[in-house]
């Protein structure tokens, strides 16, 4: 009878032990056949052929739904294509399957923030920096929106973050600059746009914007040789040529002054603060 007892034991932990090598086994082809399908899909997202990476991460969403990033690439695929209401929802789908999946968060936010939806994508935003609070870019959205909001202080709060965990984050610098700018403090403005020209030494919009504060600073000869440069990037810059002119002005330079001026005005014959300055 014992023996009976063992021989059943025995049956049923080799039954046991066939079922568990087969769940494996199935998992394992499982997780395989899924990840070829990711795989696929991002060589063809990388060929901005969407419709194809669609397809492919379709297909190892439904080879294996329990991992986030087949979700979340599902949406950024959509969203390139332009099809946000289908990003969206693979992007919620994404915090379901992992709810600390931070980048879902972020593009959810992106795409409020591109339908205007302000309140909304600050949400998405914020949700993001409590998952992972080391991320420079939702700080400098979140700057975005303060600037759409006309809030200066919270845009150079968001934007000062953004810098501190990111030091080359040319795009923040430079909305930095822009920011202390309109507050009236031209020095600190200064400081963020040199910070900034380290990073990008020939940003013509960057170097434009630093040699007018130069020249609102009388500061001409700095002012000169800032917009020497954005001259090299680009001849045809109304600006460039108007502010170069206001410099050589200020250095005593009357022929460049009005060679530049006169520059800015075939590049916009209508312009009345052009016509001003030469009167």
């Amino acid at each position: 009878m014992r023996k009976r007892h063992i021989n059943k034991i025995a049956i049923t932990l080799s039954i046991l032990f066939v079922l568990f090598v087969f769940a494996v086994n199935v998992s394992a082809k499982q997780s395989i056949t899924s990840k070829t399908y990711y795989h696929e899909g991002d060589r063809y997202f990388d060929k901005k052929r969407f419709d194809r990476a669609i397809d492919k991460y379709k297909k190892a969403i439904k080879a294996n739904p329990r991992v986030a990033k087949y979700y979340y690439m599902l949406g950024k695929a959509y969203q390139t294509r332009g099809s946000l209401d289908q990003a969206i929802i693979s992007y919620k789908k994404a915090v379901t399957v992992d709810p600390d999946y931070y980048w879902s968060y972020f593009r959810l936010g992106a795409i409020c923030l591109e339908k205007g939806d302000h309140e909304k994508a600050i949400a998405y935003y914020r949700t993001s920096i409590e998952k992972c609070p080391k991320e420079s870019d939702v700080h400098y959205f979140l700057g975005k929106i303060c600037d759409i909001k006309g809030d200066t202080d919270g845009a150079i709060k968001e934007y000062s973050e953004a810098v501190k965990l990111k030091p080359d984050y040319f795009d923040a610098l430079y909305n930095l600059g822009i920011n202390y700018a309109q507050k009236g403090d031209l020095k600190r403005a200064v400081t963020f746009y040199k910070k900034a020209r380290k990073v990008k030494p020939y940003d013509e919009e960057m170097l434009v914007n630093l040699g007018i504060i130069y020249v609102k600073l009388k500061n001409f000869r700095k002012a000169s040789n800032v917009l020497a440069v954005a001259l090299n990037v680009n001849l045809f810059n109304r600006d460039t040529r108007f502010y170069l002119g206001k410099a050589y002005y200020g250095m005593g330079n009357l022929d460049q002054a009005i060679k530049q001026t006169e520059k800015a005005l075939t590049l916009d014959p209508d312009n009345a603060d052009i016509h001003f300055t030469l009167g």
